[in-house]
C-alpha cells in the first residue's frame, strides 16, 4: 500500500518537474522569438529617418518585446538625430542600442534613445558643438540667423545629454570648447552605457540592415 502510493507520487512529481521544464524552455523560446536585431549605419539624416520608420511600421504589429540596434554613424542632421531619438525613446518595445565601432556627434543622441545601452570595448564615442559653414559673401543678419540655430540646436542636444549622462565638470569643458572623445570604459563611467558588450545576435536569428 505505502509502496504504491509512493510509486504514485514519484510519477506525479515526475510528470510535474517534466511539464515545468516544458514550461520554462516554452517560456524561453518564446522570449527569444520577441527579440529582434537590427544594424543602423550611415549619416544621420532624412533617409535613416525614413528607413527607421519603415522598418518600425513593419513591426509593430509582431509580438515584439525588444529590438537590439547596432549603430555605427558618425553624425549627420541634429533635428533628424533628435527625431529618431524621440520617436525610438518612446516606442512601446525595450530598444536596446550597441556601439561595436563609432558613434559620434548627433548619433550619439540617437545612440541614447536605448534604455539599455552597450559598447564593444574597442569602440568609441566623441560628442561636440554644432557646427556649420557660411556661404562666402554672407551678410551680417544672415550669419546671425546661423549663429542662433546653431545655439538652438546646441540646446536641443545638450538637454539630452545632461539627462542620460553624467559628465564631469572637466569633461564638459571640453565638450564646451572642442571634441570630446570617450573610450568604452570612459563612457562606462559616466552612464553612457551600462555594460560593455559585443553585439552579438543569437544563431538562427534574423538579422535585418535598415
Amino acid at each position: 500500500m505505502n509502496t504504491t502510493q509512493s510509486g504514485t507520487q514519484s510519477g506525479t512529481q515526475h510528470e510535474t518537474q517534466h511539464e515545468t521544464q516544458h514550461e520554462t524552455q516554452h517560456e524561453t523560446q518564446n522570449n527569444t522569438e520577441q527579440h529582434a536585431y537590427f544594424t543602423l549605419s550611415g549619416d544621420v539624416n532624412s533617409d535613416m529617418v525614413r528607413r527607421v520608420f519603415n522598418v518600425v511600421a513593419d513591426i509593430t504589429e509582431d509580438k515584439l518585446t525588444t529590438a537590439h540596434i547596432l549603430i555605427q554613424s558618425n553624425g549627420g542632421y541634429v533635428s533628424d538625430g533628435i527625431c529618431l531619438y524621440n520617436f525610438l525613446s518612446k516606442l512601446p518595445f525595450d530598444i536596446i542600442t550597441y556601439n561595436a565601432g563609432a558613434v559620434a556627434s548627433i548619433a550619439v543622441t540617437l545612440f541614447l534613445s536605448g534604455r539599455h545601452r552597450h559598447a564593444s570595448d574597442t569602440a568609441r564615442f566623441m560628442v561636440h558643438k554644432s557646427h556649420a559653414t557660411a556661404s562666402p559673401g554672407s551678410r551680417p543678419d544672415a550669419l546671425s540667423i546661423i549663429v542662433e540655430g546653431l545655439r538652438a540646436d546646441d540646446m536641443r542636444t545638450e538637454r539630452i545629454l545632461r539627462g542620460q549622462v553624467n559628465l564631469t565638470e572637466e569633461q564638459w569643458q571640453v565638450h564646451a570648447y572642442s571634441d570630446l572623445h570617450l573610450t568604452a570604459d570612459q563612457a562606462l563611467e559616466v552612464g553612457m552605457i551600462e555594460s560593455i558588450r559585443d553585439f552579438a545576435p543569437p544563431k538562427g536569428k534574423r538579422l535585418t540592415n535598415i
